[in-house]
C-alpha cells in the first residue's frame, strides 16, 4: 500500500487550500440517513468526516475552500438527481433544506463582505480565460495516460493550475478532493498538480489523513 498523504491540521503554521469537486461538496449537505444502505451510506459518511476536519480548519483560520464555478452548479445537478432520479430523500422539504444548505455554505453575505474584519470561507472560481486555455493541455496530458474525464473535470484541474500561479498558493497546501476515480489517477500522473484525495478511499479515510 503506498503511503498515505498527511494534512496538518488546526494546529499547523501553514494555510491549508482546498479545491473540491461537485460530488464532495454535494455530500456535505445530504444527510447520511437518506443514502441507501451499505456503499452509498458509507461514501456519504466519509466525506462528513473529511468536512469535519476541513471545518475545523475553516473555524480556526487555517484553512480555504475554493470551487470552481461550474462545480457549484454541478452540485446543485447531483443533489436535484439524487432527489429526482435516486429517492434519497424522502420529501420535497428534505431535498430543499439541503439545497439551502448548499447555497448558505458558498454564499457570503454583502454584510460579511463590508467588514472590515471578514472572513471568506468560500471561494468560487470563475472559470477565466487562462483556465479555459489550460483545459486543452490537461486533456491532453489525460488522454496520453489513458484517463478520460469531462470537461467539469479538466476545469478543476485547470483550476488548481491557476491558482497555484495566480494566487501563489504552494503546491504542497493545495489540496483537491475528489470522488471521481479516473480524475483523481490522472491527476497522479501530473506532476505539476497538487496531491489528490478520494475521502470514499479506505487508505484517504480523515483519520489517516489528517494529523
Amino acid at each position: 500500500m503506498s503511503r498515505v498523504r498527511r494534512i496538518d491540521g488546526t494546529d499547523g503554521e501553514c494555510r491549508n487550500y482546498y479545491l473540491v469537486d461537485s460530488n464532495f461538496l454535494a455530500n456535505k449537505h445530504i444527510a447520511a440517513k437518506y443514502a441507501p444502505a451499505g456503499r452509498e451510506r458509507d461514501r456519504v459518511v466519509a466525506c462528513h468526516d473529511w468536512w469535519s476536519q476541513v471545518d475545523a480548519q475553516l473555524d480556526t483560520g487555517h484553512a480555504r475552500v475554493f470551487v470552481p464555478d461550474l462545480c457549484i452548479a454541478e452540485a446543485f445537478k447531483v443533489l436535484a438527481k439524487k432527489y429526482y432520479t435516486q429517492g434519497w430523500f424522502p420529501n420535497p422539504a428534505s431535498f430543499s433544506a439541503a439545497k439551502r444548505r448548499l447555497s448558505l455554505d458558498v454564499r457570503t453575505p454583502n454584510r460579511m463582505l463590508r467588514a472590515q474584519n471578514r472572513v471568506v470561507r468560500f471561494h468560487d472560481i470563475s472559470t477565466n480565460r487562462d483556465i479555459i486555455v489550460s483545459v486543452d493541455r490537461f486533456f491532453e496530458l489525460f488522454h496520453r495516460h489513458g484517463k478520460n474525464v469531462g470537461i467539469v473535470d479538466l476545469i478543476l484541474v485547470a483550476t488548481a493550475k491557476h491558482l497555484m500561479d495566480f494566487y501563489d498558493i504552494p503546491k504542497p497546501y493545495l489540496h483537491i478532493v475528489t470522488l471521481d476515480t479516473a480524475l483523481r489517477e490522472g491527476i497522479a500522473k501530473v506532476t505539476e498538480l497538487p496531491n489528490a484525495y478520494d475521502p470514499t478511499l479506505r487508505s484517504h479515510r480523515a483519520d489517516l489523513v489528517f494529523e
